[in-house]
């Protein structure tokens, strides 16, 4: 385990958050101040439209001489085309809003994505893939209308302000009763935003839940059916579909519940206006002021709530943020590359130099773990399940973290090398194989300069070339997902024909042939020696007779290192590894395997 203390996690206030909006938003600048600009126009000449109002009725108001019956019909025709204006800055505002909207989200999910598959692997054996699919996918989507509503925010500061200066300028008295009404509006907001994003976050929780539970029943159905167990997950899927149903009427509740209470205050606002205003009039004030304030309470009073409603769905924002926040964009989380060593090859000398390691601080998988491997060595892990063979080939890989100068290659720390450039000189073939969406021929090449002869000469090496060739599209057949449309051995000889096309310098083979029966491993050895040949490679494995070539075995034991030598010099002691191979050998048949090795 690594003695570095743990990084302290980054908490994501809403400032913090407000400043990661603002970092998307800025990549597209122009097009935010496009959007801008047209809100402002539609703003601007939106508001003419009462002022024109205003004149026509104070004209009215002095008589009905022809001239201003005129000047009247001419204001109205003003009004009519500063409407159409208006309207045309709105349609042209909502068409570029879509495209800030779409490339907000496209970069922002892509920038999450490609932070979150820089994490270390301790980061996803604690998570769900559901879970982190709805943080990725869905909690993004919830942010699709966030730079639209930074840009209605600006929009509606500046139109509040305009709006207040025309109430101060035409009747102070009514302005204080606007004014006033303000605190009302901005506790009511507060209130709601903040119970809307308690809810949200809630039921974003309750959603991934539902994502996580659906795709593990999915992957696991053929064992579900096998032990009849449909009822038993359709009971669990209920259980946690109910639950996101009570978070989504929570949830539902808190952004129905705003326009109700925000059409009240509007009424309560006309109200207050009606009763000032007509006081007022008593009092000298002209009758075209108070058509103008009664005019303008939705150009004052939506700015309020576009505000408002803007603070309550940042709120809901902020909670999706947070969850992708936590998981994308938290430092800790990020695999440690400090290294600058960016070597072409690897001798692959290494060095176990007193390694302990536990995936918790109380609990130690590995204790002082020390031994060598020369250049070229084919060297086999033996031991139990559980005594730590996979986790050296993890901590080699640097999957997790160790002490500096625990493991050394070539006399460096593996710490020294850069991450990338290091992991590009390894190549693991694993019993889990994993192949990707996309053509035989895209997972094998791991390079873009591999021809197909190259291809088909590795094939031959690995036995593979008759089952390819006898698939529709050859190498162009489409790998589906988990590589199901493929046997188990299939896949593992795939996963051979990589490893010799990536002509790694250091090989780990983590119980490589576990997928393939006796006779398919066989016909396989001699790719495995051509692949190991002139290499160093770790061989783990728990069929004994996969690894009777290795120069050196170590023979590991609840954590340590009990046995290291070869396979004739550990015969001869009495100690784990003659008493695993003798029972190996008890459980095979001795006449099948001398048959299967001439």
């Amino acid at each position: 385990m690594s003695s570095e203390q743990t990084p302290q996690k980054t908490k994501f206030s809403d400032k913090v958050q407000f400043q990661l909006l603002i970092r998307y938003i800025s990549q597209h600048q122009r097009l935010f101040f496009v959007v801008m600009f047209m809100m402002l126009l539609n703003v601007g000449m939106g508001m003419v439209g009462p002022l024109i109002i205003n004149f026509i009725i104070s004209i009215v108001e002095k008589g009905q001489q022809l001239s201003n019956t005129s000047v009247a019909y001419q204001a109205i025709f003003v009004y009519g085309i500063f409407t159409i204006a208006s309207w045309l800055a709105g349609v042209i505002q909502m068409v570029f809003v879509a495209k800030l909207n779409a490339r907000f989200i496209r970069d922002l999910r892509t920038d999450a994505f490609a932070n979150l598959i820089k994490n270390k692997i301790p980061f996803f054996d604690d998570q769900k893939s559901g879970d982190l699919t709805s943080r990725i996918i869905n909690d993004t989507r919830e942010l699709s209308d966030s730079a639209n509503a930074m840009a209605w925010v600006t929009t509606s500061i500046v139109r509040l302000a305009f709006v207040l200066g025309i109430f101060i300028y035409f009747s102070p008295i009514l302005s204080l009763a606007a004014i006033g009404f303000l605190p009302i509006v901005i506790l009511i907001s507060v209130v709601l935003g903040r119970y809307e994003r308690k809810v949200s976050a809630v039921w974003r929780e309750k959603f991934g839940e539902v994502n996580t539970r659906f795709h593990e029943i999915m992957s696991k159905i053929a064992i579900s059916k096998a032990f009849n167990r449909e009822k038993e997950n359709l009971a669990r899927f209920e259980e946690i579909n109910e639950a996101t149903y009570n978070a989504s009427v929570k949830r539902g509740f808190a952004i129905f519940i705003f326009w109700p209470i925000t059409d009240l205050m509007k009424h309560v606002l006309t109200i207050l206006f009606l009763a000032v205003g007509v006081w007022q009039v008593q009092q000298g004030m002209p009758i075209a002021t108070l058509v103008l304030f009664l005019v303008l309470i939705n150009y004052y009073y939506w700015p309020l709530i576009t505000i408002a409603n803007n603070y309550h769905r940042f709120q809901g924002a902020f909670a999706s943020l947070t969850r992708i926040a936590k998981i994308a964009y938290s430092p800790e989380l990020t695999e440690r590359n400090e290294g600058s060593l960016q070597p072409n090859h690897l001798d692959g000398n290494i060095e176990f130099r007193n390694m302990t390691f536990g995936y918790s601080e109380d609990l130690s998988v590995l204790k002082e773990i020390n031994f060598s491997i020369k250049s070229g060595q084919r060297v086999a892990l033996v031991g139990h399940t559980g005594a730590g063979k996979s986790t050296i080939a993890s901590l080699l890989l640097r999957f997790y973290e160790v002490d500096k100068d625990t493991i050394v290659i070539d006399n460096h720390s593996i710490e020294e090398y850069e991450l990338e450039n290091y992991r590009s000189l390894i190549s693991l073939v694993s019993q889990k194989v994993l192949l990707f969406q996309g053509t035989i021929r895209e997972n094998l090449s791991i390079s873009s300069d591999l021809t197909d002869d190259k291809i088909w000469e590795v094939l031959d090496m690995v036995e593979a070339r008759e089952f390819i060739e006898a698939l529709p599209d050859g190498l162009d057949t489409m790998v589906e997902e988990n590589g199901k449309n493929l046997s188990a051995g299939q896949k593992q000889m795939l996963s051979f024909a990589r490893a010799l096309l990536a002509d790694s310098d250091i090989i780990i083979l983590d119980e490589a042939t576990s997928a393939v029966d006796l006779y398919t491993e066989a016909k396989i050895q001699d790719a495995i020696d051509i692949l190991l040949e002139s290499r160093t490679s770790i061989t783990i494995a728990h069929r004994l007779t996969t690894i009777l070539k290795s120069d050196l075995i170590v023979v590991l034991d609840q954590g340590r290192i009990v046995q290291i030598g070869d396979h004739d010099q550990l015969l001869t002691e009495d100690g784990i590894y003659a008493e695993m191979y003798n029972l190996y050998m008890e459980t095979q048949s001795a006449k099948y395997l001398t048959t299967i090795k001439r």
